[in-house]
């Protein structure tokens, strides 16, 4: 290559590097250089903390607020006696429950009789160490045997604890030693005159409800290390408190407040910008329906586990939203085995097989690969294929077409709808290998349905189900019919919504919108469109009817209030516990059928097990159903 050519090549190099240097620094980390800017040319000073914004139901009652509480902070600088201070700190501040261990016992210990340690070092471990021949953690290891054990029992729990506060994370950044001080700790700390020492306002959250929902809100704490230099990057400081998990880490953008800033002028701070709460996020739940539902599925639960059936069930879930928008109504569920504790992030990550309830997508990829003949009649009856027992319906349920097998719930009108659509025709006792292609041909439409996708809810924390890998005819009539993927009761969710809102899939969010500390209306999570459902109208309108007589003369005609106008389905499915077969009970449903305003999903997880005593399965899902329709449709 000539010189002049690779000249060039330097040459763009060079200038693509500028740029995206620029970039970085005007756009990328613009937050960041603008507030070093500002320090460095203006003196300006950041408050200490900020607001965050609140959390409010859908009638505007505040769920999550702010208070502030005095925190004693700790920062060290080259002059730190920390061995004065945890010894004085000590005896003047309380703490709850803590704990420390022998190594920081032996850390603390050897802090404060450094000097006196060293000097029976061998020489050579340090050489070793220096050189790399051992690592700190060794070293240190060496370093202990010198300490006596009955020696470091002398010293109190509280410095050493004290000691761990002061010296964890970022050597010189702030430390949080005690939240919440006293009035008399506050005068007996500013007695001790430290500079190393400051009282700060901060701000924690509040819950004004006692609620499931609190889980899900999330926590807020410090910047995780591996997430230290994004937040450098947009004007974060290390000492900043952050939205760790859930709804607050999802919106923190949104929720941060805005500290107050100061400029240095003479030898004082002059106030240039007060501090400013974050915006307010705005939930699609009323909390009054809310904690209506979760006190009647805690009745249900509790009845429930008052039969020798239920010993491994552990509770049951429940989610409803507004199909038209994907926006969540009420979320709910209790861990039984674990005194009531919530459990809605079940919701998100637990997965089961969830029996009939998925006929509905069954049935739309019968229709969309045209193996059903609108309106034909045929005898429900079982399907025997070679080296396999005979598989049936629940009960003969006689003469059906699309519409009643839906209804009556017919396993084999799905099991014939499997045969075809990969390519056969049913005879008794037939060799039947499937391929992936045929098991693809389901799965693909099941997912657009929400069945086996994220339902891309506003929580980062949602998982998906098991998706089965072994491939036999046996196995693909068990998909069919809801008997080997497994799904979340939130993919049940956006399922349910999809066929009500004829074929189009939103996504899932709990937030409807922001509101700014003056009231102004901000869009920060619009309707998503995520899939669509390739069957065209007809179609899909006679799966919208199955559904509809499911309730109106099905297997659910008793799960809801007929004026409602309601369709669903309901699932069983045979689930393992610890090896232990159990029953799980699914229900689905979205009412009206003409404007659909509410979709409820009811899922029961190891309602039951068969054994000689008692293998009665609980009504939990038809008592359920009609308890929380009535409380949303408020009748």
């Amino acid at each position: 290559m000539r010189k002049e050519s690779i000249l060039k090549i330097g040459i763009i190099l060079i200038n693509l590097i500028i740029v995206i240097r620029i970039f970085s620094v005007g756009v990328i980390k613009h937050e960041y250089y603008r507030s070093k800017s500002n320090e460095i040319l203006n003196n300006y000073i950041s408050g200490s903390s900020a607001p965050r914004g609140r959390i409010l139901d859908s009638e505007g009652r505040v769920l999550v607020d702010n208070k502030g509480i005095k925190v004693l902070i700790f920062k060290k600088s080259n002059k730190s006696d920390i061995k004065y201070l945890c010894e004085n700190l000590a005896n003047i501040l309380e703490f709850g429950d803590f704990t420390v261990s022998d190594k920081d016992k032996k850390t603390y210990y050897y802090y404060i009789n450094k000097d006196l340690i060293d000097q029976k070092l061998d020489k050579k471990m340090i050489d070793k160490y220096k050189s790399e021949q051992i690592s700190r953690d060794e070293l240190e290891e060496y370093k202990f045997t010198f300490i006596d054990d009955l020696e470091i029992n002398k010293i109190s729990d509280k410095e050493v604890y004290l000691y761990k506060l002061m010296t964890s994370g970022y050597s010189f950044s702030e430390k949080i030693i005690k939240s919440d001080i006293t009035e008399d700790e506050l005068m007996q700390i500013n007695a001790l005159g430290s500079n190393d020492l400051e009282t700060k306002v901060k701000w924690v959250r509040h819950y004004n409800y006692d609620t499931v929902l609190n889980s899900l809100f999330g926590t807020v704490g410090a910047i995780e290390e591996e997430n230290v230099q994004d937040y450098l990057d947009k004007g974060y400081s290390l000492d900043d408190t952050v939205g760790t998990t859930f709804l607050e880490k999802y919106y923190e953008d949104f929720l941060r407040g805005e500290k107050a800033l100061y400029k240095l002028e003479g030898n004082g701070l002059t106030l240039v910008r007060e501090e400013k709460r974050g915006l307010d996020l705005v939930l699609g739940i009323d909390i009054l329906k809310q904690l209506e539902i979760e006190s009647a599925l805690k009745e249900e639960i509790k009845e429930a586990k008052k039969y020798p059936s239920s010993k491994y069930f552990k509770g049951s879930y429940v989610v409803a939203t507004e199909p038209s928008t994907g926006i969540v109504k009420a979320l709910a569920g209790f861990d039984a085995d674990n005194e009531y504790y919530p459990d809605v992030i079940g919701i998100l990550t637990n997965s089961y097989t969830v029996g009939s309830v998925v006929k509905g997508a069954s049935q739309s990829v019968a229709f969309i690969n045209n193996v059903i003949d609108r309106d034909k009649k045929i005898m429900d009856s079982c399907v025997k294929l070679k080296s396999m027992p005979s598989k049936c319906s629940w009960t003969r349920l006689g003469l059906i077409n699309d519409i009643d097998a839906l209804a009556q719930s017919s396993n084999y009108y799905q099991f014939i709808n499997a045969i075809k659509v990969s390519g056969k025709s049913y005879s008794y006792n037939m060799s039947f290998n499937p391929t992936i292609d045929d098991f693809n041909k389901y799965r693909s439409v099941f997912r657009d349905y929400g069945l086996g996708s994220l339902s891309g809810i506003d929580l980062n924390e949602e998982k998906l189900g098991i998706t089965g890998s072994r491939i036999s005819g046996d196995l693909l009539l068990n998909y069919a019919i809801g008997q080997y993927d497994t799904y979340t009761p939130l993919m049940l969710s956006s399922y349910i919504n999809t066929i009500a809102n004829n074929g189009v899939r939103n996504k899932l969010r709990l937030v409807q919108y922001a509101i700014s500390l003056e009231g102004e209306k901000r869009e920060i999570n619009e309707l998503e469109v995520l899939s669509k459902v390739n069957i065209n109208e007809e179609d899909l309108k006679r799966v919208q009817t199955g559904l509809r007589k499911v309730i109106a003369a099905g297997t659910a005609s008793g799960y809801v209030d007929q004026s409602l106008n309601a369709a669903g389905k309901t699932g069983t499915s045979e689930t393992f516990f610890n090896g232990v077969s159990t029953t799980t009970r699914s229900f689905i449903m979205y009412a009206p059928v003409s404007e659909p305003k509410y979709s409820i999903v009811i899922v029961s997880p190891n309602l039951a097990y068969s054994n000689t005593v008692n293998n009665y399965k609980y009504p939990i899902n038809s008592r359920l159903s009609k308890k929380i329709s009535n409380i949303l449709f408020e009748k």
